[in-house]
């Protein structure tokens, strides 16, 4: 991932999108540092996503200290649309319920107790596509049925 990460920044460049080629710069930076710092080995894919969903999370903190103060915050949008076209396509509430619904049929009892397992399920199987609290919410009820 960090390969294709380094093309989008080259091409960010050439076009002279400074807002994308700086941002994917200190993403690919970051993301290499992971694996340099843990005994100089290449950084997974899903540490990679770790580090997009954090700074998409600090963007949006962003954005709404800049609503706060009422200023301008067309630059931190742009940066949220970049950062969200890099993860993968979301689950959607109705999609995601659907799913955990499928993992909880499965399951030899339905109760609270089993919701580790069901997360660590769907962890497994749809990792990097949905928000963990919206998910947890989910399992809560589907489980509470």
């Amino acid at each position: 991932m960090i390969q294709e990460l380094k093309k989008i920044m080259m091409k960010a460049k050439v076009e002279k999108d400074t807002i994308k080629s700086n941002l994917i710069s200190t993403l690919v930076a970051e993301a290499v540092m992971i694996g340099k710092n843990d005994g100089n080995r290449e950084t997974t894919e899903a540490e990679t996503l770790n580090i997009i969903k954090k700074f998409l999370k600090n963007v949006n903190e962003n954005i709404k200290i800049l609503d706060e103060l009422g200023k301008d915050k067309n630059s931190v949008l742009r940066e949220k649309e970049i950062l969200e076209a890099l993860l993968p396509k979301q689950l959607s509430a109705e999609e995601l319920e659907k799913v955990v619904d499928g993992i909880v049929a499965k399951l030899p009892e339905k109760s609270v107790k089993m919701m580790g397992a069901v997360m660590a399920e769907l962890k497994k199987s749809h990792d990097g596509q949905f928000d963990g609290k919206a998910a947890s919410e989910i399992v809560k009820k589907c489980l509470s049925k």
